[in-house]
Parts: C-alpha cells; structure tokens; sequence
C-alpha cells in the first residue's frame, strides 16, 4: 500500500515538474515583440505647447498601430497598455521579462523649446543588435517624414553613465524610440499625416529584426 502511494506521488511530482518545464519552455522558444506605449493616464508626458495635444496619447495611437500590423503578418504582440491606463515603469518592465519576449521598444514623442526630428535611445551596454534596429529605425522614419535625423543615443539624456530606466530593467534588447517633437508644429503634422505610413516602417523594420534574430538562434 506504502509503495503504491509512493509511485504515485512520484509519478505527480514528475507531472508537475514536465508541466511547469513545458510552460517555461513555451514563454522561452516563443517569439514576441513588447510594445510600450510611454506615459498614460495622469502622467500627460509632454504637450505641444498650446497645451491641447498630450503624448501619451499620441503614443497608445502609434503603438497600437504599429502592433496591428505586426500581427497582420503573423508576429505575436504583447502590449504593457492598451488603453489610457497608468502602468509603472517597473511594471512595463516586469510584463516584458515574465513572457521572455524578444524585443522591447517604448514609444515616445519628444519636448523642447527648439527641437525637431527623430531619435533612439539604447542602453550603453546593449544586450543584443538594438543598435543596428534603432539606426534602421530612425534612418527609415526620417525618409517618410522628411524630419532630421538626431541619431542613436546611448545612455541617459543627463549622463551617458546612466539609462533609460526601460533600457536598464528589461532581459531583452531594447530602445527608446522619439517619434518626432510634440512641441513642434512641423514634426506634429508629419506625425498626423504620416501616421500609418511610420506605423507600417516600424512595423517593418521590427520583423525583419527579430526574423533575422530567429535564423541567428
């Protein structure tokens, strides 16, 4: 009777550790791309400067964009939000590492008295080829829209020592993308009229950068 007990409680233990090993394993082989719409609901972000046009909306707007047309061909989208809800920056992060996704990319729109263009920031010690997708990334924007090209960043804005909390916390390669310059009348009419058309080479860009990351693996 003891024995048989026995056998059977191993033959359980043995069932949850396959069990568990194969949801692991699911989350692990599985390809997903994590996009981060910054800010939302009462964190504004940045506004343009009449005050009527806030960021986070124009970020959930290109977000859920860009991950509709990812799953049109075929990429598995995880969103950190979907709707103008308010997420910490430890719980964006948090989402992201706990489905072993492949890619983070947070989408942004930028603030200055002056500024214009488009730009990517990447943490200084890059955990894979973010690199290489942000300069891809900012190059193809800016032909679309016609915007200047202010490059890849590495670091933080006030120290090149420091990161972008997203870029510090997540176990995969990930960026910052600014989406031109909400304070700027130009760059604001590019992002409306262009909308679809950056949402589709960003879109783009991010399949054939985890394409490539799946024949490397």
């Amino acid at each position: 009777m003891l024995i048989s007990i026995a056998m059977v409680f191993i033959s359980f233990m043995l069932a949850v550790k396959v069990m568990s090993n194969a949801v692991t394993e699911h989350f692990e082989n599985e390809t997903i791309v994590c996009l981060d719409a910054g800010h939302g609901a009462g964190d504004n972000g940045a506004q343009s400067t009449d005050g009527t046009r806030l960021e986070k909306d124009d970020n959930l707007k290109l977000t859920l964009l860009v991950g509709e047309k990812l799953k049109e061909n075929g990429v598995q989208v995880l969103y950190t939000r979907k709707e103008d809800t308010e997420i910490t920056l430890k719980q964006r992060c948090k989402i992201a590492n706990k489905y072993y996704c492949s890619l983070f990319v947070s989408i942004h729109r930028n603030s200055s008295a002056t500024g214009t263009g488009i730009e990517a920031w990447i943490s200084n010690s890059p955990k894979g080829d973010e690199k290489e997708l942000a300069q891809v990334l900012t190059e193809s924007i800016c032909k679309i829209t016609g915007l200047e090209n202010r490059g890849v960043k590495l670091g933080y804005r006030d120290s090149v020592n420091e990161n972008y909390y997203i870029n510090a916390n997540t176990n995969m390669p990930s960026l910052l993308l600014e989406v031109g310059f909400i304070t700027n009348e130009k760059d604001n009419k590019s992002f409306d009229e262009k909308t679809d058309e950056i949402a589709q080479i960003i879109a783009k860009n991010i399949q054939n950068f985890i394409a490539k990351d799946v024949e490397k693996s």
